[in-house]
C-alpha cells in the first residue's frame, strides 16, 4: 500500500475532527479555568490589572502569548489528523515570533542604555521562569491526550506544537499578574520558559504520539 492510500485509510478509520475539536474544549478550558483560578489564589492578579489591559505595551504579552496558543492549538488539531502533516503550516507561529523580536528590538532602541540592563533582568525573573511553566502542565497534557485520540503521523511536530499552545496560553494568564511591562523583560523570560516547555513537549511527543 502506498503511503498516500494508508493515510487515507487512517483518516476514514480515525476519530472525526468534530468529535476532536469537542474533546479538546472538554480538556483545555478547564485546564486553563485551573490556571487562572490558581493566579488568581496563590499569586492574586496585578493591583493595576484594568490600567494594564489599557496600555499597549503592557496588554501586548497577553496578545501575542495568546495568538501564539491559538494559533499553536490550530495547528495541533490539524496535526491529530494522519493527513495533517501535508497541510500542516508553521508560518504563523513565525510570525508571532517576528513580531516579538520587533518588540524587543524597539524596547532596546528606546529604552536608555544604563537602564537596559534592569528592564531584562527585572525583579520577579525567576517567579516567572518557574510559574509559566507550572502553569503549562495542564494544558499541554490536554492537548497531548487529544493527539492522542487522533491518528498523527507527525509525532515530532505535534509534540512541538503542543508545547507552544500550553505555554502560550500559560504565559498569557500569568501575565495577569506579572507587572514587568518592559519588552526587554518579557519578551525574553517569557520566551526561554516557552522555548523549556517545548522542547520538554517535542521530547515527549516524539515517544508518546508515535504509532
Amino acid at each position: 500500500m502506498k503511503t498516500d492510500d494508508l493515510i487515507r485509510a487512517l483518516a476514514a478509520d480515525t476519530v472525526h475532527q468534530p468529535q476532536l475539536r469537542t474533546t479538546l474544549i472538554l480538556g483545555l478550558v478547564p485546564s486553563l479555568a485551573i490556571a487562572v483560578l490558581t493566579v488568581w489564589v496563590v499569586l492574586g492578579f496585578r493591583a493595576d490589572l484594568l490600567t494594564a489591559l489599557a496600555t499597549p505595551i503592557s496588554v501586548a504579552r497577553i496578545v501575542l502569548t495568546g495568538v501564539l496558543g491559538i494559533a499553536a492549538t490550530r495547528l495541533a488539531l490539524l496535526l491529530a489528523r494522519p493527513e495533517g502533516s501535508q497541510i500542516a503550516r508553521l508560518w504563523p507561529l513565525a510570525v508571532v515570533a517576528a513580531a516579538a523580536l520587533g518588540l524587543l528590538l524597539w524596547a532596546y532602541v528606546t529604552t536608555p542604555a544604563q537602564a537596559r540592563q534592569m528592564a531584562i533582568v527585572g525583579k520577579t525573573m525567576a517567579t516567572c521562569l518557574v510559574t509559566i511553566p507550572l502553569l503549562s502542565v495542564l494544558p499541554v497534557a490536554a492537548l497531548h491526550y487529544v493527539l492522542r485520540q487522533g491518528a498523527t503521523t507527525a509525532p515530532l511536530r505535534a509534540g512541538f506544537v503542543a508545547g507552544l499552545a500550553g505555554s502560550g496560553f500559560a504565559a498569557a494568564i500569568y501575565a495577569l499578574h506579572c507587572t514587568e511591562d518592559n519588552p526587554l523583560f518579557y519578551v525574553t523570560w517569557y520566551g526561554l520558559a516557552i522555548v523549556g516547555v517545548t522542547l520538554v513537549s517535542t521530547l515527549i511527543g516524539t515517544r508518546a504520539l508515535r504509532w
